[in-house]
């Protein structure tokens, strides 16, 4: 299986972060910022659970709201965008068969629950090493 997912940030809808994986350490706090922009506008179409995406530089970036969690993942542009939909599926199946919705209902905000979350999406997050690979060969 082919991992194309790169990051992905998990937020609830007071906007905390539950849980999030970046791939490259280094990313752009304006990046950031037109990403959060983005989502504002798009919250809206997202409360109905749309598909919203776009593109950023080198990066699609894919969001989806389901139960009132907001999930965004982005990946290259040259990855297909099935893909990339077919994965952030498996990704929110996961989350919700791990953390039922019903859960949020007495949430206590510690977030880290959600911390072992990567080992059970690992198949679906490209590995730095995959990176690597892709630009050198």
């Amino acid at each position: 299986m082919e991992k194309v997912i790169q990051d992905i940030w998990i937020l609830n809808d007071a906007g905390a972060v539950l849980y999030h994986r970046v791939f490259d350490k280094k990313v752009d706090e304006q990046l950031f910022g037109a990403l959060m922009s983005a989502l504002n506008l798009l919250a809206e179409e997202l409360e109905r659970g749309g598909l919203s995406n776009f593109e950023l530089k080198d990066k699609k970036y894919i969001i989806t709201k389901h139960h009132g969690i907001l999930f965004i993942v982005n990946s290259s542009k040259k990855t297909k965008e099935k893909k990339v939909n077919e994965e952030i599926k498996r990704i929110v199946d996961k989350f919700f068969i791990l953390y039922p919705k019903e859960m949020f209902n007495n949430w206590d905000n510690d977030i880290s629950i959600f911390a072992d979350f990567e080992n059970h999406i690992k198949d679906s997050l490209q590995d730095t090493i995959d990176k690597f690979e892709k630009a050198f060969w």
